[in-house]
């Protein structure tokens, strides 16, 4: 739900359908164009992960609008009192769509602003925390953009995807340090059997204890198993 500073866009009307797995959230929609010459367009439940789809041990449970509106709140909240270095790659939302979100416009994705603030020189960011119970603490998240799937016939235009693995270590003020990996996968697509989608996945793995000296941190899945699960989510929407 970000969007670069001075940009704001329309969202697209779609049905929306939200699963999270154990670790992991996959959010998928679409809706049909309309056009007589289209082939009949698949529907929400066409277009989610089945579960020979996942990773062993990872299972699905509803996830509903106002679970995604909360967990949005909760980082547009955070990001108006933490201070972000470098300070262009602070991430935006906004704050009043959020509030209007319904599951005709909770698909609405801007892949640029993630990309923007994810990688090149916001590939490393410091995060300050000023207020709550974790006032003081120091956040140092480091992107890695990563390869993503092929699409027979390649992307569209206005098409878009994004894959990237983050590793985020938290020092608190006492000194202890906490370290997680997660994963996170967009895609905004357009096909005559979809009309306009997202595909997101994210996979986040345990955060470790607090340590000093810190402890080594477990990657939820490895690489390639999301990048293969994310292939399988793309293929249910670029599939003819």
């Amino acid at each position: 739900m970000r969007s670069p500073r001075g940009r704001h866009r329309s969202p697209r009307p779609v049905a929306s359908a939200v699963f999270a797995l154990v670790a992991a959230v996959i959010a998928i929609a679409g809706c049909s164009n309309g056009s007589a010459e289209a082939p009949a367009p698949r529907t929400p439940a066409d277009l989610l992960l089945q579960p020979s789809d996942l990773p062993p041990g990872f299972t699905a449970e509803s996830l509903s609008v106002s679970d995604l509106v909360a967990g949005n709140r909760a980082g547009i909240d955070a990001a108006r009192t933490a201070r972000v270095t470098p300070g262009f790659c602070t991430p935006t939302a906004d704050a009043e769509l959020n509030g209007e979100l319904t599951a005709d416009s909770s698909a609405v994705r801007d892949i640029d602003a993630d990309r923007l603030s994810t990688t090149g020189r916001c590939s490393r960011t410091t995060t300050e925390i000023t207020v709550g119970n974790l006032a003081g603490s120091r956040v140092v998240t480091e992107y890695t953009e990563m390869a993503p799937p092929e699409v027979d016939g390649g992307l569209g235009t206005g098409e878009q995807m994004l894959l990237t693995r983050s590793e985020v270590t938290t020092t608190l003020p006492d000194g202890g340090v906490r370290r997680q990996i997660g994963f996170a996968g967009h895609a905004a697509l357009d096909r005559p059997t979809s009309g306009p989608v997202t595909v997101q996945l994210t996979v986040s793995g345990a955060t470790t204890p607090a340590s000093d000296p810190p402890t080594e941190p477990t990657e939820p899945v490895d690489a390639a198993t999301f990048v293969r699960v994310f292939d399988a989510a793309v293929g249910r929407v670029t599939a003819p």
